[in-house]
């Protein structure tokens, strides 16, 4: 028997929220529907597919780069390098009198928000379009730091995606062989003190400053501790840390050469053919993670760590307990963190396995609204709501924006908050007011009902205190902002 309430609570718990019409076919079986969602997806959406590779992020910061350099007078070390890599004069100064770097990165942060937002609207698997964003939260890589400032959408596109509903162990590895959080996290700059760079530091590449590295850069290793396996209280020490830093010293990316920034074509390679093992970088010799030696050489002695932290006790805790507090409360019911984690465990990372046991525990349907929606989600309910299918990108991000959550730029490499505490500010919260009293006006028309969009959108789930107030309202605008500042409308 066809379930309402059991599907407005899938398609706000586990997606986006409906468009019109889909709540009752969601109805018919809400966890099959969530469950036939989070395997491998064939390709990614159009909109997300036609982004630029890594190759072509990496190139526009370093265009950027170099056309600073020339404007502050640098240009002569340019043009000696020009005269030596035959790079004619008039190629070098396409890049002295293009565009500011930064109004292009505004071009290109915008079409992959307006993607990324296109994706989500659009979607007829948004379960698997929410699993993207958790992941892409788990393994943070943010526009905020100013070397990394394009690569967020190809990291997402490239080493995320395409290892949702995989192993975890081949995400994990993925995500720390892109160039993106090699960028982001500084391994690109960590060098072994008994390398040959190490002993030798001329040996090093050139820094964009004109320095060397000079030394183990931890900042890779103790995220992949903290953050992305074990988790703070995982069991590690100072020791590990450090030991992981060494482990995957040399890990780092195959740098642009001038002529490729002096070319106007998009690259199109992808972080992981990007990827680069600087032998010369890496610290020789054996090395002890969390009790156990590794003594292979060069860069299987990364991977096979790598493996090893994918599968453990504390690497299958931690996962199960941010997915539980993702999906059903901020306060995660143990019984169901022992049941995912169970199957994290025995399934070795299989990652559709794992969101199979989430999606059968009880307590993942016992009790609605007991998540309160960060920004995106909660934007891109609305939207959907209202069967909205694309909007001005600019006005799209300025909205985000207000309400704390510009996509791609979380403020640090642990990402978004996923409790409440951190979005139920006054001000934030006047900013949900704001988003819902423009797109109200935006919709609103005199043939179309409020009330009718909302019980479409949540069913019975709908309180007769919000219907009772939309019916009151004064015109079908105010009926549509108070239905979307509406506390159902909120939460998940």
């Amino acid at each position: 028997m066809p379930d309402l309430n059991l599907a407005a609570l899938a398609a706000h718990r586990f997606g986006f929220g409906p468009r019109p019409g889909e709540l009752r076919v969601i109805a018919g079986d809400p966890r099959g529907w969530v469950k036939g969602q989070i395997g491998r997806q064939a390709a990614p959406p159009t909109p997300i597919a036609a982004l630029p590779p890594a190759e072509d992020d990496l190139l526009a910061f370093g265009r950027w780069l170099v056309q600073r350099r020339m404007n502050n007078g640098n240009g002569a070390r340019i043009e000696e390098r020009a005269e030596r890599e035959g790079v004619t004069q008039e190629e070098l100064q396409r890049l002295s009198v293009e565009e500011d770097f930064v109004e292009n990165f505004r071009a290109r942060a915008t079409r992959a928000v307006a993607a990324r937002i296109e994706a989500g609207l659009t979607t007829q698997a948004p379960v698997h379009e929410r699993l993207v964003h958790f992941w892409s939260n788990h393994f943070t890589v943010s526009a905020a730091k100013p070397a990394a400032v394009a690569l967020p959408p190809s990291f997402e596109k490239e080493a995320i995606r395409p290892h949702v509903g995989g192993r975890f162990a081949d995400m994990l590895l993925a995500s720390t062989k892109h160039p993106g959080m090699i960028v982001y996290l500084d391994n690109w700059l960590s060098v072994g003190p008994n390398s040959a760079i190490g002993q030798n530091p001329r040996r090093g590449r050139r820094l964009p400053g004109g320095g060397r590295p000079t030394g183990i850069n931890e900042n890779l290793g103790r995220e992949i501790l903290e953050l992305h396996t074990l988790g703070v209280n995982g069991g590690y020490t100072q020791a590990d840390v450090q030991a992981l830093a060494a482990i995957i010293t040399g890990w780092t990316y195959e740098r642009p050469r001038l002529r490729d920034l002096v070319n106007d074509d998009v690259a199109t390679r992808s972080g992981a053919q990007l990827f680069e093992f600087d032998a010369d970088a890496h610290e020789p010799g054996p090395k002890t993670l969390l009790n156990r030696t590794y003594a292979q050489t060069g860069v299987a002695q990364g991977e096979a760590a790598l493996s090893d932290l994918a599968r453990h006790h504390s690497t299958a805790r931690f996962i199960a307990t941010k997915l539980c507090r993702h999906y059903i409360a901020d306060d995660p019911p143990q019984a169901a963190v022992a049941r995912v984690e169970r199957a994290f465990r025995d399934s070795e990372g299989d990652l559709r396995d794992t969101m199979e046991a989430l999606v059968d525990s009880p307590e993942a349907w016992e009790t609605p609204f007991a998540k309160f929606k960060r920004p995106e989600e909660y934007a891109l309910s609305v939207l959907r709501a209202a069967n909205i299918r694309e909007l001005p990108p600019q006005a799209a991000i300025a909205a985000l924006t207000a309400m704390g959550q510009r996509p791609y730029s979380a403020s640090g490499p642990d990402g978004w908050a996923d409790s409440a505490d951190a979005w139920l500010t006054a001000d934030l919260v006047m900013k949900r007011i704001e988003f819902a009293q423009a797109y109200a006006e935006r919709i609103a028309r005199a043939d179309v009902d409020p009330v009718e969009v909302g019980q479409g959108c949540l069913g019975p789930l709908l309180s007769d205190e919000s219907i009772t107030a939309i019916r009151r309202a004064e015109s079908p605008q105010q009926g549509f902002a108070l239905l979307f500042g509406a506390p159902e409308m909120q939460r998940r």
